[in-house]
């Protein structure tokens, strides 16, 4: 009996897994409407671990569950944006200045090994997208705070569709990538002010631009662009 608990809770966590990734990815669109059968057959599983991991995002926001048979992905407004915004400044600058006081030798190895992976898909936006979760998660572990690193992840897994449907599109990869380099030597150099300078740069520009595509795909609910856009030169 002890056996069988432990193998549901293993699948009911590898489908939570799954499909956090496929929104953070944009498999699943925002706002897409999918129904919960289609979805186990999609995934090869019955229902209830299904169910189980769409309660769990539902928890965190990600989902709606809509008459406990379809579900479809939260939208983000643009004031839901800008709050995403300032709290991920918070708490992805406070686990990168940990990270510079814990990382060792070896680590920083790992972290340049992933920035040359990212450098080397610069062309390719949806690898590069998906390595780029990896160089932040790399960084952000280091900081050895398994509940900060949790609630950052939930806080991508609201922002995830956006980031990749706007990056998919996108032309020039270069400036995120400066910023991530900048990353990297601070956290060679232990400098906690610069590595604060790369994180703001590189959230604030990733956030900017994702805050014109939500307008741009709800003109009639975010009808208060220039107020946003303005807030976010505070930061």
């Amino acid at each position: 009996m002890k056996l069988d608990k432990i193998e549901s809770k293993t699948l009911r966590q590898k489908v939570y897994e799954l499909l956090k990734e496929k929104i953070i990815t944009a498999e699943i669109l925002p706002g897409q409407k999918i129904s919960l059968r289609n979805l186990a057959v999609m995934l090869g599983v019955s229902l209830m671990p299904v169910r189980e991991a769409l309660w769990q995002l539902e928890s965190e926001k990600v989902v709606i569950i809509q008459s406990n048979r379809h579900m479809r992905v939260n939208n983000l407004t643009t004031q839901e944006m800008m709050e995403a915004y300032r709290i991920r400044l918070t708490l992805e600058t406070m686990a990168a200045k940990m990270a510079c006081d814990l990382r060792s030798d070896s680590d920083l190895s790992k972290v340049k090994g992933i920035l040359l992976e990212l450098q080397e898909s610069i062309k390719e936006p949806k690898l590069y997208l998906k390595i780029n979760r990896r160089f932040h998660f790399e960084i952000y572990r280091l900081s050895k705070s398994p509940m900060l690193i949790d609630i950052i992840d939930g806080l991508w897994a609201r922002v995830g569709p956006y980031f990749y449907l706007h990056t998919t599109e996108r032309r020039d990869l270069s400036v995120p990538m400066k910023f991530h380099k900048a990353m990297f030597e601070a956290l060679i150099e232990r400098d906690k002010r610069k590595m604060n300078r790369a994180i703001g740069g590189d959230l604030k520009t990733a956030s900017g631009d994702i805050l014109h595509y939500i307008e741009s795909m709800n003109p009639k609910i975010n009808n208060d662009s220039s107020h946003t856009i303005t807030d976010f030169s505070q930061f």
